[in-house]
C-alpha cells in the first residue's frame, strides 16, 4: 500500500472526478456513489497518514480534485444540463405541438391543464414521469424541464429548471405557474429555481 499510495490517490481521484461529470448531467447511481466517496475516503485518510511522514503527493493530488469537485459543478451544472438535454427538449416540444404526447389523466378520469405524459426515453431531460405544460394554443404555450434533483433529505421539493415559452414572454400565474423570479437565457428560454440561494448562484455563465 505505501508503495502504491500514488497511484490509489490517482485512480480514485479520476473515479471522482467522472462520477462529478456523471453527476453533472443527471445521471446517478448509488452504487457507483459508494464505490466513489467510500475509496476516495479511505485512500484520503491514508494520504493524509504518509503526508506525516512528509509524503505530500497522495494528499496533495487529492486535495486538489477536492477543491474541484465542491468549486467547479456548482457553477457550472446549470448551463451542462441546459446543453446536454437541449436537443431532448426540442424534441419534446415539437411533439407536444403536433399532438403526440398526450395528457395524463387523473384517477377521476379527468385530464388536467399541466400534466403530459413523458416519452420514457425522455425521462433524463424531464426528470418526471408527466411533463408541465400551459397549452392554450400552438402558438401560445409553456413548458417546464425539472433540471435538478432534489438535494438529500429535501422536505419540500426543489423545483429547478428551464421554461420554454413560446411567445418569448415569461409566463404570468395566470398563465401558468408562480414563479418569484427568474433569469433569462434567449428569446425563448427561462431559468427558474425555488431555492434562492441556489438561484443566485446558478446560471451565471448562460443567463443574460
Amino acid at each position: 500500500m505505501k508503495k502504491n499510495i500514488i497511484y490509489f490517490a490517482i485512480g480514485s481521484s479520476i473515479l471522482l472526478l467522472f462520477y462529478t461529470v456523471f453527476k453533472l448531467i443527471g445521471n446517478e447511481s448509488s452504487k457507483l456513489a459508494l464505490i466513489t466517496y467510500g475509496s476516495f475516503t479511505v485512500i484520503f485518510i491514508y494520504s493524509l497518514i504518509y503526508s506525516f511522514q512528509k509524503k505530500w503527493v497522495p494528499i496533495i493530488i487529492q486535495l486538489i480534485t477536492l477543491l474541484i469537485v465542491l468549486v467547479v459543478p456548482p457553477l457550472i451544472r446549470t448551463e451542462v444540463n441546459f446543453y446536454f438535454y437541449k436537443d431532448d427538449r426540442d424534441e419534446i416540444i415539437s411533439m407536444l405541438v403536433n399532438g403526440e404526447i398526450k395528457k395524463e389523466a387523473n384517477r377521476y378520469g379527468a385530464k388536467g391543464f399541466y400534466s403530459y405524459y413523458t416519452p420514457p426515453q425522455y425521462i433524463d431531460a424531464v426528470k418526471s414521469e408527466t411533463i408541465r405544460v400551459g397549452m392554450h394554443s400552438k402558438d401560445h404555450f409553456f413548458v417546464y424541464f425539472q433540471s435538478a434533483e432534489p438535494p438529500f433529505m429535501d422536505m419540500q421539493g426543489l423545483q429547478e429548471g428551464f421554461i420554454f415559452s413560446s411567445t418569448g414572454k415569461f409566463p404570468t400565474a395566470k398563465e401558468f405557474d408562480y414563479y418569484s423570479d427568474y433569469k433569462k437565457i434567449d428569446d425563448h428560454w427561462y431559468f427558474v429555481s425555488s431555492d434562492v440561494n441556489r438561484f443566485e448562484k446558478s446560471c451565471l455563465f448562460l443567463c443574460e
